[in-house]
């Protein structure tokens, strides 16, 4: 008995340090971070520079994820980025704001790391055309959202940060797998002088 109540135990501690590992921590700069390290054993830093550009030119839409910076030296990518969050109401759900981050990727030959941090929270508010836009000055840090956000509202933006983290994140392992598409290379037009017979 004593044993079985040693294994349960042990099992229960492993699916909780398995679940910590793909979740929100909070880094050195004390900023939420959703953090992964992956390993491609096959694959040089050079390949690996040019799936994520890739993935940042094609991967998402412009408007939810815009590249930075771009240094093939470094082997650092960092784009900015965002999604909204919805409240519902009594019958329908409207936009209650934007949550804005960033992401920056580094290669090297063999792996690759990526991280989404500076979550920031900007409120949206109903303007006189019954349009929900950004309230203007209003930015709220996420680490800083204790005494200014409902902590149900902050609950929900952390698992909102979370999903989305994982999705953009599954994407991306996704670009980092396949082949990235070489440039097009530009047609010659042969030119044909009708003054010369």
């Amino acid at each position: 008995m004593k044993n079985i109540l040693i294994a349960f135990i042990c099992i229960l501690f492993a699916k909780n340090a398995a679940a910590q590992k793909d979740s929100l921590a909070i880094d050195e700069n004390d900023k939420y971070i959703y953090y992964q390290t992956v390993s491609e054993p096959n694959l040089n830093a050079d390949t690996l520079y040019n799936r994520a550009l890739y993935f940042f030119k094609t991967g998402n839409a412009k408007d939810k994820l815009k590249l930075t910076t771009a240094d093939k030296a470094q082997g650092v990518l960092a784009g900015n980025g965002g999604f909204l969050v919805s409240k519902k109401s009594f019958v329908t759900t409207h936009e209650d704001g934007e949550i804005t981050y960033t992401m920056r990727i580094e290669v090297k030959d063999g792996k690759y790391r990526y991280w989404f941090t500076d979550f920031v929270y900007v409120p949206y508010q109903r303007n006189r055309y019954n349009i929900y836009e950004p309230v203007p000055g209003i930015t709220i840090p996420l680490e800083k959202a204790d005494g200014k956000l409902d902590k149900r509202d902050i609950a929900e933006f952390q698992n909102r940060i979370l999903l989305n983290s994982r999705r953009v994140g599954g994407v991306l392992r996704a670009y980092m797998l396949k082949v990235s598409a070489l440039p097009k290379a530009e047609k010659k037009l042969n030119k044909i002088s009708t003054k010369e017979w």
